[in-house]
């Protein structure tokens, strides 16, 4: 018999793993969108240059830390064995969604106090 905690594990596991798989290729354009839309907070004050190197170490440290983890999938779609059962699969797609969840979420949450602290308009 299948429980509610059994259902929200496996439920959460897919919708991360639908959410790494869109996030192999969004990752890299958020972080230079990212960077791009809120350069101007480098000449605000002190805060908004820390709240810039913030984001973009949270990019560059998410996009790394997911490299391994896009090989490993290039691995499970290209050769005969991925790993003890279909969940590997979907478990490194979901590692991938994490990185990309917390990289939106650190940054957005940075950049909206850089933002109301220099009190610039967006």
């Amino acid at each position: 018999m299948i429980g509610w905690s059994d259902l929200l594990f496996s439920g959460s596991i897919y919708a991360l793993g639908f959410l790494g798989l869109f996030g192999i290729t969004l990752l890299p354009l958020r972080a230079f969108q990212i960077l791009r839309r809120n350069s101007y907070l480098w000449r605000t004050s002190a805060l908004g240059k820390t709240a810039l190197l913030i984001a973009a170490v949270v990019g560059i440290s998410a996009i790394s830390m997911s490299i391994p983890q896009v090989v490993r999938m290039f691995r499970c779609l290209t050769e005969m064995h991925c790993g003890a059962n279909r969940a590997s699969g979907w478990l490194t797609l979901a590692f991938i969604g994490v990185y990309y969840l917390g990289f939106e979420v650190v940054t957005n949450v940075v950049l909206a106090i850089a933002r109301k602290v220099s009190r610039v308009a967006t």
